[in-house]
């Protein structure tokens, strides 16, 4: 389906080793289209923010953008402590992390940049079809242990999740299990790419991805299928209905398992560029909100956030 775009409306280190020893850029070099900045962020969504840094420094030559995976809980460890100028997370910052920020004298700065939807997938021999919050909470607790017990063929069942490291690992948590625990026997992984390869090479696994990873390859159109999984269509209860993954769902609001996706900055150090306004990652944040980086994010499999949209299948 293709994204068409109408219109947009348009952590912290303490400061002392930003600072501190070494080699500092000098902020007179910086503005908002040129200087170097790091990015880092989940694996997944840092795939498309490489697309919007190669579009933004075509654009922009005297820019440099450096762009590193790691997982939300490192991108906002990294922002903290003045390795990296943004975080892309798919999970809001917790109370602790943006407490530990302000301690350091920073302050969070969030920006929505997109929306996503979190996939649950089978092996694609897997005859299961659907599952409910209720059915996916026992799976991954370890209430329910045996795909037979959801009307599959299947006697074992495999959870593999997303590694502690990882937004979708306490998104997941907290919306599904109600905070619950995950079960002894799960397998988290440090990466989607290795959550997908166990589904797709173990009959009895389930996985929890980003619905992008559903595709390998965002850069051609239409994209091109992952084979071997298979996305479920999900409920939060029975009555309110399955839906499946896809921009169209996320887009209106009915698949439960959406979410943004967002990007920190360290607000307190931003403002020293001039009030925020030569800092390049303030400026790389507005370009990635305009209609050029949200056609960016469409076609990466995301939805955009930042301006109304009309889709077409």
């Amino acid at each position: 389906m293709k994204y068409f775009i109408k219109s947009w409306p348009y952590l912290g280190l303490a400061l002392l080793s930003l600072f501190g020893c070494g080699p500092q850029q000098s902020k007179s070099d910086e503005t908002q289209t040129a200087g170097r900045i790091v990015v880092k962020g989940e694996d997944l969504a840092i795939r498309m923010i490489r697309r919007e840094a190669q579009s933004f420094m075509a654009l922009y030559p005297k820019s440099n953008i450096a762009v590193d995976e790691g997982g939300s809980k490192a991108a906002i460890a990294a922002l903290n402590e003045g390795r990296a100028r943004i975080a892309v997370m798919n999970r809001p910052i917790t109370r602790t992390e943006d407490s530990i920020i302000k301690t350091n004298g920073g302050l969070a700065k969030e920006y929505k940049i997109a929306y996503d939807g979190l996939a649950v997938i089978v092996n694609s021999q897997n005859k299961i079809q659907r599952l409910d919050f209720e059915q996916l909470s026992g799976i991954f607790s370890g209430r329910i242990t045996s795909w037979r017990r959801l009307g599959g063929k299947i006697e074992n069942l495999v959870p593999v999740i997303p590694g502690p490291n990882m937004g979708h690992y306490e998104y997941f948590q907290q919306l599904v299990m109600d905070g619950g625990g995950y079960a002894a026997k799960t397998y988290p992984c440090t990466t989607t790419a290795q959550i997908v390869e166990l589904v797709k090479n173990h009959s009895s696994a389930i996985g929890l991805v980003s619905m992008s990873a559903l595709y390998r390859d965002w850069d051609v159109w239409p994209p091109v299928k992952e084979t071997g999984i298979k996305a479920l269509e999900i409920a939060q209860v029975k009555e309110s209905g399955f839906f499946y993954p896809n921009q169209k769902t996320v887009h209106e609001g009915n698949y439960p398992l959406s979410h943004p996706l967002y990007m920190y900055v360290n607000d307190v150090l931003e403002q020293t560029y001039s009030q925020g306004m030569s800092s390049l990652a303030h400026g790389f944040i507005t370009y990635i909100s305009s209609a050029e980086g949200q056609k960016i994010a469409a076609q990466q499999g995301y939805v955009p956030a930042t301006m109304p949209v009309t889709i077409k299948k």
